[in-house]
C-alpha cells in the first residue's frame, strides 16, 4: 500500500480540524442553550415571588377576617345567652317571653351552646309551670291556648337539632297546638298535656309515663316505640296512630273505640280488656263526626 502523500496528509489534518471546530461549536451552542433555559427558570421563579406573596397576604387576611367574625358571633351568642338568663327571671310576661326568644336565637345560631340553651328552657318550664293535682283534675273544656311562655318555649325547641332526652316532665302544658311537628327527644313523664293537638306529629319513642293526656288528639301520629305506661288517656284520640312497639299498659280511661284504625304489632302492649277494633268497625268509627 503506497504511503500517503504530503498533500493527502494535509487534507486529512484539515478535515480533522474542521470536525474538531464543529464539535466545539456544537458544545458551545448547547452550553448557551442550557444557560438560557436556566436563566429562564430563575426568571420565572423570581417573577412568581410577588404573586405568591400577594396570594399569601390575601389568604392571611381572609383567615383573620373569618376568625374575627367567628369570635364576634361567639361573643354575641355568649352575650345573648347571659341576657336571656336574666330576662327569664323577669317580673313581667313580656320580659320572660323576650328571654325565651333570645335563647331561641342561641339554639338556632350557636351549636356550641345549643344543648345548654335547650335544657335551660326545659328547666324554665319545670319551675314556672309545674304540674299540680288540682290542675290534673280539671276537666277538658273549651280549647284555650296554652300559656304564651309555654308556646314560646316549644317554638324555640323546634330548632333543637339532635339534642335528646330533654326533660319536660312534671310540667303543665295544656292545649298545645303541635300538629305535624317533631317531638322526638322530648320527655313528658308525669306532665299534664290535656287538650293538646298532636295530630300527625312525629313522637317516635315518646316518653309519656303517667302523663295526663285527657282529650289529646294523637290521630295519625307516629308513636312507634312510645311509652305511655300508666298515662291517663280519657277521651284521647288515637285513631290511625302508629303504635307499633308502644307500651300502653296500666293506662286509664282508654277504650277500644279510641284505637280505631290504629297500627299495632306483636310488640304493642295494650291494657287488659282493650283491643284494636276490626277494620270495618274502624272505618265506621272514622266516618262518624
Amino acid at each position: 500500500m503506497p504511503e500517503p502523500t504530503a498533500k493527502q496528509l494535509d487534507l486529512e489534518r484539515e478535515q480533522t480540524q474542521q470536525e474538531r471546530e464543529q464539535t466545539e461549536q456544537e458544545r458551545a451552542r448547547t452550553e448557551r442553550a442550557r444557560e438560557r433555559e436556566k436563566t429562564g427558570r430563575w426568571k420565572a421563579v423570581v417573577e412568581t415571588i410577588p404573586i405568591m406573596a400577594t396570594l399569601a397576604t390575601a389568604l392571611v387576611a381572609v383567615f383573620t377576617s373569618l376568625q374575627a367574625q367567628a369570635q364576634y358571633r361567639d361573643s354575641q351568642a355568649s352575650e345573648r345567652f347571659q341576657n336571656a338568663v336574666a330576662l327569664l327571671a323577669g317580673d313581667t310576661l313580656t320580659t320572660r317571653v323576650g328571654g325565651v326568644a333570645l335563647l331561641g336565637q342561641v339554639i338556632e345560631d350557636s351549636p356550641d351552646r345549643r344543648e345548654n340553651a335547650v335544657r335551660l328552657l326545659a328547666a324554665f318550664l319545670r319551675v314556672r309551670f309545674p304540674v299540680t293535682d288540682a290542675g290534673r283534675a280539671q276537666a277538658v273544656g273549651e280549647p284555650a291556648p296554652a300559656a304564651e311562655e309555654v308556646r314560646a318555649v316549644f317554638a324555640a325547641l323546634e330548632a333543637r337539632g339532635d339534642v335528646q332526652n330533654v326533660d319536660l316532665g312534671r310540667i303543665s302544658a295544656r292545649n298545645l297546638m303541635m300538629s305535624g311537628t317533631d317531638l322526638t327527644g322530648l320527655v313528658f313523664s308525669r306532665s299534664d298535656l290535656s287538650g293538646s293537638m298532636f295530630e300527625k306529629a312525629n313522637i317516635e319513642r315518646g316518653a309519656f309515663m303517667r302523663a295526663t293526656l285527657k282529650g289529646v288528639n294523637f290521630r295519625g301520629a307516629d308513636l312507634t316505640g312510645a311509652t305511655l305506661q300508666g298515662a291517663d288517656l280519657t277521651g284521647a284520640q288515637l285513631q290511625g296512630a302508629d303504635l307499633s312497639g308502644a307500651d300502653l299498659t296500666e293506662t286509664t280511661g282508654l277504650k277500644s273505640a279510641q284505637l280505631a284504625g290504629a297500627v299495632t304489632d306483636a310488640q304493642t302492649r295494650l291494657p287488659t280488656g282493650v283491643t284494636v277494633p276490626p277494620a270495618e268497625e274502624a272505618a265506621s268509627t272514622a266516618a262518624q263526626p
